[in-house]
């Protein structure tokens, strides 16, 4: 079979994979640190729509030439600069290509699998003159998995040599990064849209477990390894294993959204964290408001069960807390 005869079959799917990858990652993350409701997939499975029907798949051509690999690699540089994806391309095939509508508009549509040098592996399109969409294979993965286990077929997964081992992918980043691990178990956990960052959790042979974070739009970026333990510092909870409780981390969101409960009808246009006090460990937060008041807010958090109060701030210097914050 010749890839000429295989390409224009993929057409269609290739088009859905398109249209609907530009949503990958499903729950977008609006602010850095992340949440654990707002990225991990709640039933434990990927939250990527992934339907490219397994009748619409073709064999892969994985018997390819060195000629028609190296031809393959060179291709997906462009749309790799283009999203300013970490991967310098070790190995690639080219597994589909033909023409359809993309937002109401033809468009040629070339869809390929990459093996990095990093070790992380992708699904990529490019999409005529619009934005390339990537995959990565961790997420392909689930995404099937998911498939196949309410019924359904799916044949859109990493099949490349340097790919197509999930453990073997998962074992290579993580000795990389610094954590030496023998894979029993993973699954991937979700992608932070905002930052276009992606997490994969890792359960070791030695009980410990580790989320895998990789930057994606930063093309010298190294995929790095976070212990559950530290994850749930940062407010995200592993499955696999247990981190212990889940920590919500502390931001000046936090700090507004607990003025609004403690009743300050002032909006800040500046917010300031002055510490936190040693015996009643409160909060101290200086702001200032739109008509240039400024207040000192002590804020309990975290079950803390002390009061909620507010100072002016010369009453706050009766306290040693100096206010700072001068009008923009």
């Amino acid at each position: 079979m010749n890839q000429k005869s295989i390409s224009f079959r993929y057409a269609t799917c290739v088009a859905t994979l398109v249209a609907v990858a530009r949503g990958y990652g499903g729950p977008a993350v609006a602010a850095s640190p992340v949440s654990q409701t707002d990225l991990a997939p709640a039933n434990g499975g990927s939250t990527i729509t992934f339907p490219l029907a397994g009748a619409d798949m073709e064999q892969r051509l994985h018997d390819l030439s060195p000629r028609q690999r190296a031809q393959a690699i060179q291709e997906t540089e462009k749309p790799i600069r283009a999203l300013s994806l970490s991967c310098k391309p070790m190995d690639a095939e080219r597994i589909g290509s033909g023409k359809s509508a993309v937002d109401g508009k033809g468009v040629e549509i070339v869809a390929y699998e990459v093996a990095c040098s990093n070790g992380m592996g992708y699904l990529l399109a490019s999409v005529g003159m619009e934005k390339p969409v990537a995959v990565s294979c961790f997420a392909a993965a689930a995404t099937r998995a998911d498939s196949i286990a309410k019924g359904g077929k799916s044949d859109v997964y990493c099949q490349l040599a340097a790919n197509k081992d999930l453990k073997a992918m998962a074992a290579s980043l993580m000795t990389a990064a610094g954590a030496s691990c023998t894979v029993n178990d993973l699954r991937w956990f979700g992608l932070a849209v905002a930052t276009h960052t992606e997490y994969t959790e890792v359960a070791c042979g030695d009980g410990n477990g580790y989320l895998l974070r990789a930057q994606q739009n930063e093309p010298a970026a190294e995929v790095s390894a976070v212990s559950c333990q530290e994850a749930a510092k940062q407010g995200l909870k592993c499955h696999l294993t247990d981190g212990g409780p889940v920590t919500v981390p502390v931001t000046m969101q936090t700090f507004r959204d607990a003025l609004k409960e403690g009743g300050v009808s002032c909006e800040p246009t500046q917010i300031r964290l002055v510490g936190r006090e040693t015996l009643s460990k409160r909060y101290v937060v200086e702001m200032q408001c739109p008509d240039m008041t400024d207040l000192v807010a002590f804020i309990p958090l975290e079950g803390n069960t002390n009061k909620f109060e507010t100072l002016d701030c010369a009453a706050a210097m009766g306290r040693n807390i100096l206010c700072t914050l001068k009008p923009k």
